[in-house]
């Protein structure tokens, strides 16, 4: 199953807006005009009344409590207004992937996210609903539960506070449920977008797929006919040359001094072109080196995402065709990884020669990583076919984060 980071279904920075757009509006109003009697019976509002109540007198014949009321309306403004911060803060944090710690990613800022949403009562738990959508679905679904037990919970509570006639208690619970049903929604949305994403990244990445491998099998196609073609020359060509050169010497002895001018320009011009054959013989088995850079160039280019950058040295023909699959199937296992299991962000692929004329493949993505997990089916199967070719793999955690594949194929198993 392909995971997503929130960084790669949506950019950071949107995360910030949504909560602007959000509780923009709400902290405008709050900062502008007095908080009202029914914001007093919230979350934020009985904490206030109950922290103001410390510091101020109650009531009485000699004070009309204005000062706990001001104090009260003051402490709710700064409260739903840092949680507001908070949770956005906490939002863009944790759409940095790995750059940040794990523990802004654990289940734990999850929690104080959906805390400061109902503390702060400002639409923030739409925003949190909708990060919901990025989780996986039985995950998604308990969070999804948390925040409409929390958010109905504090409502109803409110509801009950108010002490609210018929007909409005009524419209206040109708209230309470549209919320629920607005959460679920925006949780469903977020998933089927990111569902449509993982289709679109699938489908993408198996064209790209299939345009490198028909560029592969053009290219070891093209290479072998220019083999074949090299060969029957010298086969064909060269060995009726050599012959027709023979005949034309004998005959010039045989002939003595009698021998006609003609005879040895056409013994000279035997030669020459014999040995025309034999420089264009080795032209072309000298060009029938199997090139895998289109192949690559297309398989990173047709890839959505992670990001990739290629490089690839000069002069890299490889002369083997299992080789060439090997190379081109390990960047292509890497690459399925990255999209599947590590949800990666970038990646970069590092194909040439070293001074000693091996291959090295150096792949390296900014990921989860392994996590200390067992070899899977595709590394394994990947070391198994570069040992036939007596190369060598090395896999780890990268620093400090992602993963890292280091590939030797040694020159002696290029030309196995």
């Amino acid at each position: 199953m392909m995971t997503f980071r929130f960084d790669q279904l949506f950019p950071r920075a949107v995360w910030p807006l949504a909560c602007l757009l959000v509780a923009g509006p709400g902290c405008v109003l709050l900062w502008g005009y007095p908080p009202d009697a029914e914001e007093f019976h919230s979350v934020g509002g009985y904490l206030a009344r109950n922290v103001a109540a410390r510091f101020t007198s109650a009531p009485s014949a000699l004070s009309a409590g204005t000062d706990r009321i001001e104090l009260t309306a003051l402490l709710l403004r700064i409260l739903q207004t840092g949680c507001a911060i908070g949770f956005a803060a906490l939002a863009w944090l944790r759409a940095s992937g790995p750059a940040w710690p794990a523990m802004l990613r654990s289940p734990a800022a999850l929690a104080l996210q959906l805390c400061l949403a109902v503390v702060g009562d400002m639409g923030l738990i739409y925003v949190f609903t909708a990060q919901l959508g990025t989780l996986p679905l039985r995950a998604a679904m308990r969070w999804l539960a948390a925040a409409i037990f929390l958010a109905s919970g504090t409502t109803l509570l409110t509801i009950a506070a108010l002490r609210m006639s018929d007909g409005r208690f009524i419209m206040a619970c109708t209230l309470a449920a549209a919320e629920a049903a607005i959460m679920c929604i925006v949780t469903a949305l977020v998933q089927v977008a990111l569902r449509e994403r993982r289709a679109r990244v699938a489908l993408a990445a198996a064209h790209a797929e299939l345009q490198a491998t028909q560029a592969l099998l053009t290219e070891a196609v093209r290479a072998s006919e220019r083999m074949r073609l090299a060969r029957d020359l010298h086969d064909m060509a060269g060995h009726h040359l050599t012959a027709l050169k023979l005949h034309l010497d004998l005959a010039s002895r045989q002939a003595g001094r009698a021998a006609p001018p003609s005879l040895a320009t056409a013994s000279t011009l035997a030669a020459t072109l014999l040995a025309d054959v034999r420089l264009l013989v080795s032209s072309e088995r000298g060009g029938c080196d199997i090139d895998v850079r289109l192949a690559l160039q297309t398989l990173c280019a047709g890839i959505p995402a992670p990001r990739i950058a290629l490089d690839i040295g000069e002069r890299l023909g490889i002369d083997s065709a299992a080789v060439a699959h090997a190379v081109f199937c390990a960047v292509q296992e890497a690459i399925s990884n990255a999209i599947r299991h590590a949800g990666a962000a970038a990646m970069t692929i590092a194909l040439r020669r070293d001074a000693n004329g091996d291959l090295a493949l150096d792949i390296a993505d900014d990921g989860r990583g392994s996590g200390g997990a067992a070899e899977g089916n595709g590394l394994r199967g990947m070391r198994e076919r570069l040992d036939q070719l007596g190369g060598t793999l090395l896999a780890a955690n990268g620093a400090p984060h992602g993963f890292a594949l280091n590939i030797r194929l040694p020159q002696a198993g290029a030309a196995a």
